[in-house]
């Protein structure tokens, strides 16, 4: 056996042959350098940043790399030119793949993932692109494949380090843990030079973690007075607005109060006469969407996407810009105008991060007198209606925004909400596809009405106070909520993008506007844009702000939504859903995520790569707007 061994490897061991394959990554770590460096050249840097952008590469980019070829040399150690031309193989795949993946980003400003890999190459002529950037792109990876075989011939002749292969151990996985608490803590002091360099680093996913930050937080020079500094800091990898708006109320009317209420985990098929009677009566007066999406599957994603009119895939650009753009262009015109505000939400605002995007400087109101989300709910509700007689007294108009809970699991109401029968105490974390989702699902309907029963307090106490008639309302959700709906075994939401998870009711009641029912597609991005157009008379381009449009501009043709979840996002393409990972894609029908999506055109994904791309490159000619 001994004797067989020497003449496979020819006097080179195993581990020998380890040493060599990490020394050919160590060769190729200088060139992975300046190709992520490349994607952070319009990014200012301190002592700090370098330490993070330094042990990003080494930690998120090069660790799995040294998993990759240690799994592959424990499988092919016996098979030394097979090892060897796998471990170069996947070498040369992750470098090249980084290199078109900074062009692609210096054009495009998107990050090449497996959907758009796969699309590219199954369509190449699809995508417009010219045979000279194809011929391009094929010479690139021939010069790729030469140099990589050079770093290997070179590598043979390099005398490799006997402690190379615990130097790599140890400095990747500090790296790693150096880089990732640096996020953490960065994260929530909200320090712009660390936070805002997400964006430009491929399939980047950093950890956040509320409850370490504070633990870390002494172990890093970043205190409060640092990050204050650090947010007057433009890195340039969001323009948002592209231009300066200019809104103003139409003239000699006075400008209405908003009223902005999200029930949350409401379905779309949850609204009418039976479940929600209040808000139904409502609908009679207003505009009803009836193919009306969410921007997210998750509460962040979609109260994002309502606000900013942006799709959720800007949402980690926003959180690392939002001391510079401040709040949504929304929330700037209402405070422009003198609005007072009464923003009541039990949601975690300030530790998700949209306190600081959405409603900076403004007051959140989120602890609530109650046992339970039933009596907090309620208090909220009185809270809100004092905050409406004290307005009443004063001559500036109100926005208020106020989101339920007792609708989310696990379904909270009181006794006499007890419509749907049977309801009980039930567990949804035991829940599996052979459940039978109507107890579930009838605890969920009981929740649901006992939160339009406050809702209905709302609306009648406007009207007592003749307001009714001069107020804007807008009735809708963060997300839907599913129930096994396609016996696939999802249930609640932030699992799937199938329609039971994204599909929800809009309600907008617009004095003096004709009720209507509108059954072509539309978005929580269109909400924002569609007030300034039609309260405030906004002549600026909406695609100088928004990826959304007027919510009574009917479309011609498909239209593809972008939504989002907590680190993944979703196409939603016609009646066809591409869920999209880091790593992989996951493509099924919106009504049923059994079902087999078909291949969407190029145009929509043309149409979709410059909408998530359109905020991270500034006009020609014009510099980022200071608001």
């Amino acid at each position: 056996m001994n004797d067989w061994m020497q003449k496979k490897f020819r006097g080179r061991s195993p581990v020998e042959h380890y040493r060599y394959l990490l020394t050919v990554l160590a060769l190729n770590i200088p060139l992975i350098f300046v190709i992520l460096l490349l994607n952070l050249n319009n990014v200012d840097s301190n002592p700090l940043t370098w330490v993070y952008i330094v042990t990003t590469i080494l930690g998120y980019y090069i660790l799995p790399v040294l998993v990759v070829i240690t799994a592959l040399w424990l499988a092919l150690f016996y098979f030394r030119k097979t090892l060897t031309f796998v471990a170069g193989a996947v070498i040369t795949i992750f470098v090249y793949y980084l290199l078109v993946d900074h062009f692609t980003y210096e054009i495009a400003k998107i990050h090449i993932d497996l959907f758009w890999l796969e699309w590219i190459l199954n369509d190449i002529q699809g995508f417009g692109l010219p045979p000279s950037t194809i011929r391009n792109v094929l010479l690139v990876l021939v010069g790729m494949i030469a140099l990589e075989i050079g770093i290997f011939v070179f590598a043979r002749r390099f005398r490799r380090p006997r402690f190379i292969i615990l130097a790599f151990a140890v400095v990747t996985v500090a790296s790693f843990t150096v880089s990732q608490v640096i996020h953490v803590v960065a994260y929530q002091k909200s320090y712009n030079p660390i936070t805002n360099l997400t964006p430009h680093f491929p399939i980047y996913v950093p950890i956040t973690s509320y409850s370490n930050a504070s633990k870390y937080e002494k172990l890093l020079p970043i205190s409060d007075s640092a990050a204050d500094a650090g947010e007057a800091t433009y890195s340039g990898s969001l323009y948002y607005p592209l231009k300066e708006i200019n809104c103003l109320p139409q003239p000699d009317a006075d400008p209405p109060n908003f009223v902005f209420i999200l029930l949350e985990s409401w379905r779309f098929d949850t609204m009418n006469e039976t479940v929600t009677p209040n808000i139904f009566e409502l609908s009679k007066r207003s505009s009803v969407f009836n193919d009306h999406f969410s921007s997210g599957n998750s509460t962040v994603a979609g109260v994002f996407g309502l606000f900013y009119g942006l799709h959720a895939t800007y949402w980690t650009a926003v959180k690392a810009n939002a001391s510079i753009i401040d709040n949504p262009v929304f929330i700037d015109v209402l405070e422009q105008n003198d609005y007072a505000f009464g923003i009541y939400s039990r949601s975690n605002f300030e530790r998700h991060k949209l306190k600081d995007a959405i409603f900076r400087g403004l007051e959140i109101h989120e602890s609530f007198a109650g046992r339970n989300k039933v009596e907090q709910d309620r208090d909220m509700v009185d809270r809100l209606k004092a905050f409406f007689r004290q307005q009443s007294d004063s001559t500036n108009p109100f926005m208020t925004f106020t989101f339920f809970k007792s609708n989310h699991y696990p379904y909270d109401y009181p006794p006499e909400d007890s419509v749907f029968q049977p309801a009980g105490d039930i567990n949804l974390m035991f829940a599996d596809n052979d459940t039978d989702p109507t107890l579930f699902f009838n605890d969920y309907l009981n929740a649901t009405h006992y939160v339009d029963a406050l809702i209905g307090d709302i609306v009648d106490e406007l009207d007592s106070l003749g307001q009714l008639d001069n107020t804007v309302i807008v009735i809708t959700t963060d997300h839907a909520e599913s129930f096994n709906d396609n016996q696939a075994n999802f249930w609640g939401h932030g699992t799937s993008f199938t329609k039971f998870q994204t599909m929800v009711p809009l309600v907008l009641h617009i004095p003096n506007r004709e009720p209507q029912q509108v059954d072509y597609r539309t978005s929580h991005i269109d909400i924002a844009p569609t007030l300034l157009q039609e309260v405030f008379g906004c002549s600026s381009d909406i695609t100088d702000y928004s990826n959304g449009r007027n919510l009574f501009d009917k479309p011609t043709g498909t239209r593809p939504l972008v939504v989002g979840s907590y680190v993944n996002h979703a196409f939603i393409i016609g009646g066809n859903v591409f869920e999209i990972y880091p790593m992989r894609t996951r493509k099924y029908r919106l009504d049923d995520i059994r079902g087999e999506a078909t291949d969407p055109r190029p145009s929509e994904l043309r149409t979709i790569m410059t909408e998530i791309g359109r905020f991270y490159e500034p006009p020609e000619g014009i510099n980022r707007v200071d608001r």
